[in-house]
């Protein structure tokens, strides 16, 4: 093997995939990138074997081959050689890096037969979708993603893609994020549940709003492409519980709240909340909402209220400071309307327009008489 390329495109092309190297593993080989030159192109792989990321750039090819090199040393290399053409010659297993600027140094590799194979998946089996509406779906759903191993179908986002529409959904129990669009040219038989990491990785490669993402999915893995970048990531294996039974199909008490009044006073009040459950208490009346909390750590109580446009009896319900600022971080619209029933049980928030694209769950919690 034995290629010539610019230092500025090699070094952008390892960084992306150096995020596909495991800081630790009990796989030395998966501690390298797969080095694979042909037709006038430079292949680069990465894999941890749950995600794996592979890009193509433009090379001065003068013989093909492929070799495995250690992906930290590679990259420490390339990232302090001057901004001039590199040169890469392979022999005996040993890559030899050369700069015009007169530095050379060699790495002993391995025979790229070692290297895991990256999944391989129907071209005919996918669609496509925009930067934007991938960023817009996951942001709304991430945040909800559980961290239990003991449940790991929630570990992921469930990703239903349909003819004309696209939604994503997390929950980690205490919380829901459901987010839709309309799209084009989508049809799946059954939904997946892709890892978080996966869909950050897209993200980081899909510069803009309207770049295009090709997915291709199979039963247990899925490959996203953007550019000549390749993300692959093991899919997690569900089912996904119904999260639709946890979404109130009616609401008794319904407030329409400014967000942003909303959210400062809950900041507000949450600097005195009990630091580990960071509990505040809505008290909801006609035409006003009062926002307070009680730490009987510091002996110390906090209030603030707003006016608020509210249909229902009075009532008081208790949430996570936290979690109720994230979510309406989340909202993009000037109010939001919150729909209640009981104390206990959950409250939705979303924007308040006529045709909302997201949804939230947030659970209660329980008050002290």
């Amino acid at each position: 093997m034995q290629f010539t390329v610019a230092k500025s495109a090699l070094l952008e092309a390892l960084q992306i995939c150096a995020s596909a190297v495991p800081g630790k593993s009990t796989l030395p080989i998966l501690q390298n990138f797969l080095l694979s030159a042909a037709e006038g192109e430079l292949r680069i792989t990465a894999t941890d074997l749950d995600l794996g990321v592979r890009i193509a750039i433009a090379v001065d090819l003068r013989q093909s081959g492929e070799l495995v090199v250690p992906a930290r040393s590679l990259l420490d290399v390339v990232r302090e050689l001057p901004d001039l053409p590199v040169e890469f010659v392979v022999k005996d297993f040993h890559l030899q890096v050369r700069s015009e600027g007169g530095f050379q140094c060699r790495l002993a590799g391995v025979d790229g037969s070692e290297f895991p194979a990256l999944p391989q998946l129907e071209e005919n089996d996918g669609f496509t979708v925009t930067s934007g509406t991938l960023r817009r779906l996951s942001e709304r759903t991430l945040f909800a993603v559980s961290t239990d191993q003991t449940r790991l179908a929630l570990n992921g986002i469930l990703w239903e893609p349909s003819q004309g529409r696209t939604s994503m959904v997390a929950t980690d129990g205490h919380r829901l994020g459901h987010a839709w669009t309309s799209t084009e040219s989508q049809n799946l038989s059954h939904s997946v549940i892709v890892p978080p990491k996966a869909i950050g990785q897209v993200l980081k490669v899909a510069v803009g709003e309207d770049a295009q993402v090709e997915v291709h999915l199979a039963d247990n893995s899925a490959r996203f492409r953007c550019g000549v970048v390749e993300v692959f990531t093991k899919l997690i294996e569900g089912p996904y519980p119904n999260f639709s039974q946890v979404i109130p199909k009616a609401s008794t008490r319904i407030a329409t709240v400014h967000r942003e009044d909303l959210a400062a006073i809950v900041r507000r009040v949450a600097t005195l909340a009990n630091r580990n459950t960071r509990q505040i208490r809505l008290s909801f009346s006609p035409g006003r909402l009062e926002v307070s909390t009680q730490n009987l750590d510091l002996g110390g109580e906090g209030r603030d209220s707003l006016p608020i446009e509210y249909q229902g009896e009075s009532f008081d319900i208790g949430f996570n400071a936290g979690y109720m600022t994230e979510i309406l971080k989340l909202i993009d619209t000037p109010q939001v309307r919150m729909k209640m029933n009981q104390p206990t049980q959950a409250c939705v928030l979303e924007p308040a327009v006529e045709t909302p694209d997201a949804l939230f769950i947030l659970m209660p919690l329980r008050l002290a008489d």
